[in-house]
């Protein structure tokens, strides 16, 4: 049956999306349906958030619903409608003629939807040139209008450019401006701010509001940032499993969540204002749809054995707030999971210190990084925040001697490091371990999972001989949550959280004194966010190991750092124990960052 709110009758309703189905053949033909009946409406001037975990299905009903087939995909069931035409039904020949046209698509990752080759002005200028017929003086104005209403500064030299010569929230105001060139009824965003610092997230999102009223657009968002979409969008669904398990206003589901699902999603959200570990959600999500019981069960703390008897369906009980619960009424919402930070270690002994450091690039107009102090005490952790470009990943770069500093010291133990690791001795390489952002770079995609783990064994751990290196690698797994099922697998095979995860059982094989951490859940959704966070802080508690976090996400250097630096083109602005940072911050720059940072609603009890 549709879901409660679709099927109006309704001219507000630009799309609307009728019991979608959507499977993908097997390699022994057979589907496997990802997406069970998803019904859906798109409202004039409205933003819809569609949240979830990774594997949920959300970009698949997106995409679905545009009419898009990826390959080995198929239609099980449905309808979208446009203008009383079903998307679903038309050949490739006419959607190309809808797609930018009536509805556009903005991707994750605009550095990758961008051609590297073509200037913007010849990218914005196409779709008004193929589906309007606009030409000459009319094509330039109406490029230069579109390049002035995302906001950059000097329209004119920007159509000049190339992608690269932007910044990532540059660049995504630009995919946004190419998506509304002929100004679409729908438009559909899947990420589009995954990655990007809060203070430029904010402009994004404040900008994407005003473009959706103001053109009267349908707007569909799909992000895993739950924290984002419960106080941007208006109204808000919850995919699990391929299907819809909660929906409804977004100020109500944020604040009183009906589904078990949608109230762990909850917990596992970091806050600027509530210092606590946050926790991930046990297991992981069904690879496909279930319909014998229900999809949640089997990680739900609050099932009955009739919740794995049949499937359950989506219930409104009449306010307009609808989920896929049997026990919608009765349920006895819990305060939000997670335990106090462990306090910061008091008088430890004084593990790195970096005095002074400079930083250049080539052809830079002015240092990356400028005068930068930092000490760092064992088993303490310590957060380096800023905006993108603000000289974060440069000092965590130099402090792993990856980048040459111009000047300035680094020491580690006392004693002082050579400027690059291959000229640092076997024992400093072992204490200094990276993370970085992305694990689909940095695991090597044709090692076996033992392979890439028992590495820094084999390179710096003469403590443990060769026969007893599988042992080894699986009390690794087991530490960092995994099954030894996973050894003789490849990293294309693993989904990104259980990547990140080896490349920290890879870190903690070496037993390092300092594990530096770049960015390193800023791609994950919630819930997987939420278990790195706890695994790190479990691990480096265990072991002694402090930690270096570079993030944007102020909210997640909360949850993990007992001390943090606030750093702004290059330099340390402000600086302090967490709590004292987060509550009384001194500097204009720390306020402005935490001003940006969207925060739910306190849930009910």
């Amino acid at each position: 049956m549709p879901a409660p709110g679709a099927g109006l009758v309704s001219d507000e309703i630009v799309l609307e999306v009728r019991e979608l189905s959507v499977g993908f053949v097997r390699r022994d033909g057979s589907i496997n349906r990802v997406v069970h009946e998803v019904s859906l409406a798109l409202e004039r001037g409205k933003i819809l958030g569609l949240a979830g975990e990774s594997g949920c299905g959300k970009s698949t009903t997106a995409l679905a619903a545009l009419g898009y087939r990826p390959p080995g995909s198929r239609i099980l069931g449905g309808a979208s409608m446009l203008d009383g035409v079903n998307l679903l039904e038309l050949p490739a020949t006419r959607l190309r003629g809808v797609w930018g046209k009536r509805v556009a698509y903005v991707a994750q990752s605009a550095a990758l939807a961008l051609n590297p080759a073509m200037t913007i002005g010849r990218q914005l200028g196409q779709p008004l040139t193929v589906h309007k017929r606009v030409r000459g003086e009319k094509l330039r104005a109406r490029q230069l209008e579109l390049i002035d209403a995302v906001g950059l500064s000097d329209p004119a030299g920007a159509l000049r450019r190339y992608p690269f010569q932007f910044s990532g929230g540059q660049q995504q105001r630009i995919a946004l401006a190419i998506a509304l060139a002929c100004g679409p009824d729908v438009l559909v965003l899947d990420e589009p701010t995954t990655g990007l610092d809060v203070t430029t997230q904010a402009r994004i999102t404040k900008l994407l509001r005003a473009l959706v009223s103001d053109f009267g657009i349908g707007c569909l968002y799909v992000s895993h940032d739950l924290a984002l979409l419960g106080t941007f969008a208006d109204r808000l669904a919850v995919m699990y499993g391929g299907e819809l398990v909660e929906l409804g206003s977004a100020d109500t589901v944020a604040r009183a969540s009906r589904h078990p699902y949608t109230h762990a999603l909850l917990g596992a959200v970091p806050s600027v204002r509530r210092p606590r570990y946050v926790v991930g959600i046990p297991g992981r999500p069904p690879t496909g749809v279930v319909l014998g019981s229900c999809a949640y069960a089997p990680r739900c703390p609050y099932v009955l054995p009739r919740c794995r008897a049949a499937h359950v369906e989506l219930h409104d009980p009449g306010d307009g707030h609808a989920a896929r619960c049997i026990r919608l009424a009765e349920i006895e919402k819990e305060p939000l999971a997670g335990h106090a930070l462990a306090p910061a270690p008091g008088g430890s002994q004084l593990l790195l210190e970096v005095s002074d450091l400079n930083c250049d690039y080539k052809g830079a107009k002015s240092p990356a990084v400028k005068n930068v102090g930092l000490a760092v005490r064992a088993a303490e952790r310590v957060g380096v925040v800023g905006e993108s470009g603000s000289g974060k990943s440069t000092l965590l770069r130099a402090i792993a001697g990856l980048h040459k500093p111009t000047s300035g010291s680094i020491r580690l133990g006392g004693v002082e490091l050579a400027p690059l690791a291959v000229k640092r001795s076997r024992s400093v390489r072992r204490e200094i371990q990276l993370v970085f952002q992305n694990p689909d770079s940095s695991l090597n995609p044709r090692h076996t999972i033992f392979d890439i783990v028992a590495r820094p064994i084999r390179l710096f751990r003469d403590d443990i001989p060769s026969k007893r290196e599988r042992e080894a690698v699986k009390e690794l797994l087991d530490a960092v949550k995994l099954p030894s099922g996973l050894l003789y697998r490849y990293p294309a095979e693993l989904s990104g959280g259980q990547r990140q995860r080896i490349a920290l059982a890879r870190a903690f094989a070496a037993r390092p004194s300092l594990l530096l951490c770049d960015e390193v859940t800023s791609a994950l959704d919630v819930s997987v966010q939420a278990t790195i966070l706890e695994l790190i802080g479990d691990l480096t508690e265990q072991t002694g190991t402090a930690v270096i976090w570079v993030s944007h996400d102020l909210a997640v250097v909360r949850t993990i750092a007992h001390r943090a630096l606030v750093m702004r083109e290059g330099e340390v602005c402000e600086e302090g124990e967490t709590d004292e940072l987060f509550t009384a911050a001194q500097h204009p720059y720390t306020k402005e960052l935490l001003a940006a940072i969207p925060e739910l609603h306190a849930p009910t009890a």
